[in-house]
């Protein structure tokens, strides 16, 4: 689509007189997948859901719009309706989470941008107080409401389990 933009000038005609000449521009507006790149190159940060793109578009056109953006390597899909930065490995070449805090981080802004009141698991606390040298491959999370999604990025997956009383 294209919106036409014009302008007025007054230049010296053929006679020497003052004519009107009337000038038009023509701007293609951008799509919603661009308009998407732009926000989410903008955005503070890392993690999206659906809704923080509600004013460019309907939620399937954004949808869509995500999906496609996944497919160019621009984010990647963590769970239902969350989505994470990416950017290009210089090593690997390959696309890799362009979080603060890697995947373990992704979860932690998921969390909090859910509303989901959540906390580190005993096992993370204790290695973190020095009580123990275990480190957990995949992290857990405490979560004090129901939460039912499965968060996952390529070979990694949160768990999430209730606190004991």
């Amino acid at each position: 689509m294209w919106i036409g933009m014009s302008c007025f000038c007054y230049c010296a005609g053929p006679s020497g007189r003052s004519i009107k000449v009337i000038m038009i521009q023509l701007r293609r507006t951008r799509t919603l997948k661009e308009r998407l790149k732009t926000r989410i190159r903008r955005a503070r940060g890392d993690v999206f859901v659906p809704r923080d793109f509600a004013d460019l578009g309907e939620y399937d056109s954004v949808k869509r719009a995500l999906r496609q953006l996944i497919v160019e390597g621009e984010i990647a899909r963590l769970g239902y309706g969350v989505y994470a930065r990416v950017k290009t490995n210089g090593l690997t070449g390959r696309p890799m989470l362009a979080v603060r805090g890697g995947f373990d981080g992704a979860v932690r802004q998921t969390l909090s941008k859910l509303k989901v009141d959540w906390r580190e698991s005993d096992t993370v606390r204790q290695y973190n107080n020095g009580r123990t040298t275990q480190v957990q491959a995949n992290p857990v999370f405490e979560v004090q409401s129901r939460f039912n999604r499965k968060l996952r990025y390529r070979n990694l997956e949160a768990r999430f389990e209730k606190p004991y009383a």
